[in-house]
């Protein structure tokens, strides 16, 4: 008996060793192949390059792009002969692919779903709209109350602002670097380098002027006023009924110098847009906010054109009215006429992070240019009321929020989909202040950490990614709109965020690296050479485009183009600048129809079909990222312009 006994112990203690090995050998956590948890050691070998060489060898990177060149051309051949089929689809379709690809990019970059829904549903059920918004109506009258609610309310709060800015301004530890000369200007690195290759980036970056100004000529032949164009149907849509092409394309226009094309674009701006015109629409705050307000910001920036400062005061109070009365949040859909907001029905009374996270930069800056602080103190009502959220990991707010912040609505933790513009304004707005309103400094180092800790993680073949997490479970799949992220820590880590904090800045410039290289590895090594809008990595590293939450759709995106743009800028490495051309050849190739340029249904796929649609933000953000990455420091440097999350720059303020 007393031997049995033995042998029952023995073998529960060699189920318990041989459990704790294989829990410790599985990579099933955070970044536990190469490293435990992150902070607060800060440790920088978070990736393995070996296994991805042919990203670091300029000439595999060269013969990749020939080897493919045959599959692009016949890809693009292929797309021109299904044009007949595809049109009857798109005949019965159209608008539901439309409805698909914008559900990615409106959700930051993710929601147009919803409020292309409200836009093909107002055209046949305009009475179900007046219904509802008949509930909404006594929201007509609540700005007044509004601003008044938010001048008392804020007037403590900016009073223990400004003590903590004065406080800040004695300490120039959190500024934006000062530097004596441009040879020291960490925000530029690319000047030695620009002037070697001069001659391939003036022929390259005049070979995406010639793809913006096809993209502007087609849509004008076929679309103008319109706000997009579908180049195969050869139609178009409407979800805003403000010649939403037309805007977003403005400074995409005027720095690559097509005058002409500018020209009519700010001559229809001027004589044709009617931001109060009853179109029946209820329009997405979020995309009005980026697209219309945003670009305005810019281009009186540019230009100092008083019609973009009054277009963008008309349209920064008819938003204020999509704020109800009582909460710190602004509902996500408005019609500009009527003044009637409301937020998705499906949503209850909640709002996506994303979507109530951006408004921070259009606001402060119309409140800049047109000298009304009411802009500001509404975005000031907003961070206040998220900085006051207490999510379950510190840093990581849930994409779904309560109408009056009190709650999350969900646990579904992204840096893509619904949640990446609010984290990329926290640092954009820490830039844009100069470092004076240190909140933005606090909340954005609180994520990024937290990001790293909990959402970074390295793939066994080394590459290194942003992954969404459901219920506290990583679903290793990283979306094409979580790539800005690569250019967003490479920002912060020579801004002066950490305030000198080195071992930091230089984790954060890694792990910008690291995610860059693996956003443009999924594009390098696809059939046909372009991103899918989400990628899978399995639990032996390999790059799955389909199937386990992956999506093999490319809509033209830029996240990936902005993040080589911005490391390019900052490091001076001319294997960004080769990256960046050959994702353009792709694009020109494989996307570029007889009437504009369409996204694909299966990047893995050289025989796939076009998705029938030129998004505005090509124009506004894709081509003008690709541009840009060719040109000198001079045009729209990085020390003097942030960014807004739809590509237009506005001016950096210092004091």
């Amino acid at each position: 008996m007393a031997l049995k006994n033995k042998f029952i112990v023995a073998m529960f203690a060699s189920i318990f060793i041989i459990s704790s090995l294989t829990f410790l050998l599985f990579d099933g956590g955070i970044n536990k192949n190469f490293n435990q948890s992150l902070p607060p050691k800060w440790k920088i070998n978070i990736g393995k390059d070996g296994n991805v060489e042919y990203l670091n060898d300029k000439k595999n990177v060269n013969e990749n792009n020939e080897n493919n060149n045959n599959h692009h051309n016949y890809n693009n051949a292929n797309n021109h002969n299904a044009n007949s089929d595809h049109n009857n689809a798109n005949n019965n379709n159209n608008h539901n692919n439309h409805n698909n690809n914008h559900n990615n990019h409106n959700n930051n970059h993710n929601n147009h779903n919803n409020n292309h829904n409200n836009h093909n549903n107002n055209n046949h059920n305009n009475n179900n709209n007046n219904k509802n918004g008949n509930n909404n109506n006594n929201n007509n009258n609540n700005n007044n109350k509004n601003q008044q609610r938010i001048q008392n309310t804020e007037n403590h709060n900016q009073q223990s602002f400004k003590k903590k800015e004065s406080s800040n301004i004695k300490d120039n530890r959190h500024k934006l670097p000062r530097f004596k000369d441009e040879s020291h200007n960490p925000f530029n690195r690319i000047d030695k380098v620009y002037k070697e290759n001069e001659k391939q980036n003036i022929e390259r970056s005049s070979k995406v002027r010639e793809a913006m100004k096809f993209s502007w000529d087609k849509y004008k032949e076929n679309a103008w006023g319109h706000d997009e164009l579908h180049p195969v149907s050869n139609t178009w849509n409407d979800w805003f009924g403000m010649g939403l092409t037309i805007v977003d394309s403005l400074d995409t226009l005027y720095l690559m110098g097509l005058k002409n094309e500018y020209n009519e674009g700010r001559e229809w701006l001027e004589k044709e847009l009617k931001q109060k015109k009853p179109t029946g629409l209820m329009i997405s705050v979020f995309e009005t906010i980026i697209r219309f307000l945003g670009q305005y910001c810019t281009m009186y920036d540019l230009t100092g054109d008083e019609i973009y400062r009054e277009k963008g005061r008309e349209l920064g109070d008819l938003l204020l009215h999509a704020f109800p009365e009582g909460k710190p949040f602004p509902h996500t859909s408005i019609n500009l006429a009527d003044h009637r907001s409301t937020t998705q029905s499906w949503m209850g009374e909640c709002v996506v992070l994303s979507e109530v996270g951006t408004i921070f930069l259009e606001f402060n800056h119309l409140s800049k240019i047109t000298g009304d602080p009411k802009y500001k103190e509404y975005s000031d009502g907003v961070v206040d009321a998220l900085a006051a959220m207490k999510p379950t990991i510190k840093g990581l707010l849930p994409i779904y929020v309560s109408m009056d912040a009190q709650r999350f609505c969900n646990s579904r933790v992204s840096v893509g989909a619904m949640g990446d513009s609010y984290y990329e304004y926290l640092l954009k707005m820490w830039i844009y202040h100069d470092g004076r309103e240190e909140r933005y400094s606090t909340l954005f180092q609180e994520s990024a950490d937290a990001i790293i800790e909990h959402l970074y993680k390295v793939s066994p073949k080394g590459d290194g990614y942003i992954t969404i997490m459901d219920y506290d479970v990583p679903t290793n799949t990283q979306e094409h709109l979580t790539c800005f992220a690569g250019g967003m820590y490479a920002l912060a880590a020579v801004s002066n965020i950490t305030g000198g904090d080195v071992e930091k800045d230089k984790l954060y410039m890694k792990v910008g690296e690291e995610v860059t290289k693996t956003c443009t590895k999924l594009y390098l090594t696809s059939a046909t050479g372009l991103g899918p809008e989400t990628a899978y990595f399995n639990q032996n590293g390999e790059i799955e485009f389909s199937g386990h939450s992956a999506a093999p759709h490319y809509i033209l995106r830029p996240e990936t183009v902005e993040s080589l743009f911005i490391l390019y800028r900052l490091t001076g490495d001319t294997i960004y600048q080769d990256w960046a051309w050959q994702i353009f050849e792709s694009i020109n190739s494989v996307c570029r129809t007889n009437n504009g340029f369409a996204g694909v249904k299966d990047v893995s796929n050289i025989h796939t079909q076009f998705d029938d649609n030129q998004q505005s933000f090509f124009m506004a953000e894709t081509l003008k990222y690709l541009y840009l990455i060719f040109q000198p420091s001079s045009v729209i440097p990085l020390n003097k312009y942030v960014f807004n999350t739809e590509a237009h720059p506005v001016k950096i303020q210092y004091q």
